[in-house]
């Protein structure tokens, strides 16, 4: 159980540095998504084995399923409005692979997003 907490800790102070320390918004996010989520599965493991009762262990479960699914989605909706609303990438991001993709469609919709998934052309990424 001792072994849970540490773990459980160390990921949770792993994600607030990232938080501090990390150079964009972008990068930011990704830091509570991923860290915190593991330090909070380590530490409801060690909280259900501290009091070994099922009402626990089911709350523990549910809770865990909760947080995996709705991190990753939340840290997404962020990104995606940070990037639409223009918020900077740090100089070292890698180049943008969907500004491209966004002029293009600027140019010849003038609308950012496609209206449905039938309006996404084959050779743009995540197509």
């Amino acid at each position: 159980m001792g072994g849970a907490v540490v773990v459980g800790v160390f990921f949770m102070f792993v994600a607030a540095l990232g938080v501090l320390r990390l150079e964009d918004f972008y990068s930011r996010v990704h830091a509570p998504t991923k860290a915190a989520t593991l330090g909070l599965i380590f530490l409801l493991l060690a909280v259900t084995v501290y009091l070994a009762e099922a009402v626990v262990l089911t709350k523990a479960i549910l809770a865990v399923l909760f947080i995996a699914a709705t991190a990753p989605v939340g840290a997404h909706i962020l990104a995606r409005a940070a990037y639409r609303t223009g918020v900077p990438a740090s100089p070292n991001t890698r180049p943008d692979e969907y500004a491209g993709v966004l002029e293009r469609r600027r140019r010849e919709t003038g609308q950012d997003e496609p209206e449905s998934a039938v309006d996404v052309r084959e050779d743009e990424p995540g197509a």
